[in-house]
């Protein structure tokens, strides 16, 4: 009796531990890596971001990957490339910190809506580098630079699926352009910013 008294508890803590880490295999059955089941990837991904630490943040992507795939979780993928660019960008152009966050998903959704648009090129990188549109994007002072959370977390939303504009809307400037204004923010210090449509609409 003393004996099954000592094994119970072992027992219990294999079937716990059993359920909190899992690992994922490749097709022939080996192991490539081990997740848990608790563990919040996405804030890793967060925290590499703001600590430019590259290679912190890849491997929490892949590791969150294995465990959107392995539990089939209702979650989109993307690479820690493209949060730490779509992030910088947000923080470049909409970084202030009296600025809504609203006004920083928004830029971000530009950019998003251009890699969707036939208009523009089909990557986040390749958006920003195309010549006369964001200014300082590819540049030593854009490489530098290091979002704040919040930036990283208004990234983070819009990779994730959430939109507050509409999928024609691909300009950002402080002058209206395009089709027209979808939506119009003021600040003391910067002044207007339009966020317009394509001047194409018949394309979205």
């Amino acid at each position: 009796m003393k004996r099954l008294m000592t094994i119970l508890p072992v027992i219990a803590l294999v079937f716990i531990l059993s359920g909190y880490a899992q690992a994922a295999y490749d097709d022939a059955g080996e192991t490539v890596s081990t997740f848990s089941v608790d563990v919040d990837y996405s804030s890793q991904m967060i925290s590499a971001a703001v600590a430019g630490d590259y290679e912190a943040g890849m491997a929490a992507q892949e590791t969150r990957d294995q465990k959107i795939a392995a539990l089939e979780l209702d979650e989109e993928s993307y690479t820690f490339d493209d949060l730490m660019l779509l992030s910088k960008i947000i923080y470049a152009e909409a970084g202030s910190e009296w600025l809504s966050d609203e006004w920083k998903m928004c830029v971000g959704e530009v950019v998003l809506n251009r890699v969707a648009s036939p208009e523009f090129p089909n990557t986040i990188k390749e958006v920003l580098e195309q010549p006369g549109q964001y200014y300082g994007a590819n540049s030593r002072y854009f490489n530098s630079l290091l979002p704040n959370e919040r930036c990283v977390v208004c990234a983070m939303r819009l990779l994730n699926g959430e939109r507050l504009l509409e999928p024609a809307v691909v300009f950002q400037a402080n002058f209206q352009q395009g089709g027209g204004t979808h939506t119009a923010v003021y600040d003391k210090y910067l002044g207007w910013t339009y966020f317009c449509y394509s001047s194409k609409l018949e394309m979205y």
